[in-house]
């Protein structure tokens, strides 16, 4: 027979980004005890900085208001505040200069989205199916606008159309820019967390993760944790094969989907958005709408979709915010991420998302992943926050479930 301690055993999330987060809140209201580690500070890619009064997220952000990550948030009890982007002045990007957003296209565009269903086109790329349709040359390039736009990717000849379909029909619903900053979402999951009784530990780097006497025992640079259920949600898929039992693993998951970005702290707001139509290019103005700047002032998200050399892409959005109106002399605060990852893996057109690592490990009893590259649903944050909801459901389950002795688990941990 079990012991009291061991029947209280916890349940232990590695990491608290997103998925993280969303994992431990969900476990601990589902009655079960949870403690976070992380190696860092809170938030991952969803951290915020604050410089000189301006709210940098790591690049430009979105929550998508149709998306599955908005209802894993309000199951979870978190509420969001943001506003939308300001569209109605949007400009055309073509050969370096802006020009009126073709309305009338886009809502050719729309139209064709809302009778094509994405399972159709399991197995072909977005290329693919763009290249179907037959449309003209140039609305053909704003398509692939819209679908860089919405998806964050350039990639379209491995990016899955369906995944394109899906994530066009969840941007026609619109999407926030979160008052704040992304902070607004990693503070309230924390906060839920917490309430419910999870402990954070920061600064607690995980050195692997080993089948104890009837639990798992998680290995820290201080202590060792016996648990009853583990949630890796540690970031890369990289940072997640060096925990899992030996013979697990996944094979090639596709390569990161990255971005080359320029955030700007204006003295004066006013920039409109502009698309890049002909090159993989976007300038957004956040604030306002955001609340993301001080008073009088404006922030501007200048972002190329796939970054490639650190100086070229810098020189080319800051011609883009040139073309856009700032002067060198309009920048109060400014910040440069040569190669921001956007998402883990871009999965092929040939996998999808359904070829994507699943929540639960085979093989593993107890031990569960969560991120932006787990699961068959979800893209963006929305792949973190479901995925992280369904690592915490199941490990709560887990941890009311544990057998009295170990089970067939094999040593894991870093070689």
């Amino acid at each position: 027979m079990r012991t009291q301690d061991e029947q209280d055993l916890p349940v232990v999330v590695i990491g608290a980004g997103l998925a993280g987060l969303a994992a431990a809140t969900t476990a601990a209201r589902a009655g079960a005890r949870v403690i976070i580690l992380e190696s860092g500070a809170v938030g991952g890619r969803a951290r915020t900085q604050t410089q000189d009064g301006f709210c940098f997220n790591q690049g430009p952000h979105a929550l998508f208001r149709g998306g599955p990550g908005r209802r894993v948030l309000a199951r979870l009890g978190v509420k969001t505040v943001g506003h939308s982007p300001p569209l109605l002045s949007a400009r055309a990007l073509i050969a370096g200069s802006p020009h009126p957003f073709p309305v009338t296209q886009v809502g050719r565009i729309i139209a064709r989205v809302a009778v094509t269903r994405p399972a159709a086109w399991t197995g072909a790329s977005t290329a693919e199916w763009i290249g179907s349709t037959g449309l003209r040359a140039e609305v053909a390039m704003l398509m692939e606008a819209a679908v860089r736009v919405t998806t964050y990717a350039s990639d379209l000849g491995r990016l899955p159309a369906s995944l394109a379909l899906a994530q066009l029909r969840s941007g026609a619903s619109g999407v926030s820019y979160l008052d704040g900053g992304w902070e607004q979402l990693t503070s309230g999951l924390l906060s839920r967390a917490v309430t419910a009784g999870a402990q954070v530990r920061v600064h607690t780097k995980v050195a692997g993760i080993a089948d104890g006497p009837g639990a798992w025992e998680v290995h820290t640079d201080a202590e060792v944790i016996p648990a009853a259920a583990v949630v890796i949600a540690a970031g890369r898929p990289s940072s997640a094969e060096r925990l899992l039992p030996s013979g697990q693993g996944w094979g090639e998951l596709g390569p990161p989907v990255t971005a080359a970005c320029l955030d700007l702290g204006l003295r004066r707001p006013g920039t409109r958005f502009v698309l890049g139509i002909d090159e993989p290019l976007y300038l957004s103005p956040h604030a306002p709408p955001g609340n993301l700047a001080p008073p009088g002032c404006g922030l501007v998200h200048v972002m190329r979709y796939g970054a490639t050399n650190a100086a070229d892409d810098r020189e080319q959005l800051w011609a883009l915010a040139a073309a856009a109106g700032i002067r060198r002399d309009d920048v109060l605060a400014e910040r440069f991420l040569p190669r921001m990852e956007v998402v883990s893996c871009l999965p092929s057109a040939q996998q999808g998302l359904a070829g994507r690592p699943a929540v639960t490990v085979p093989g593993a009893r107890g031990l569960f992943l969560a991120g932006d590259w787990v699961g068959p649903q979800g893209w963006l944050s929305d792949g973190s926050l479901v995925s992280g909801e369904q690592a915490g459901l199941l490990a709560a389950q887990a941890a009311r479930d544990q057998p009295s002795e170990s089970g067939n688990h094999q040593p894991v941990g870093e070689p």
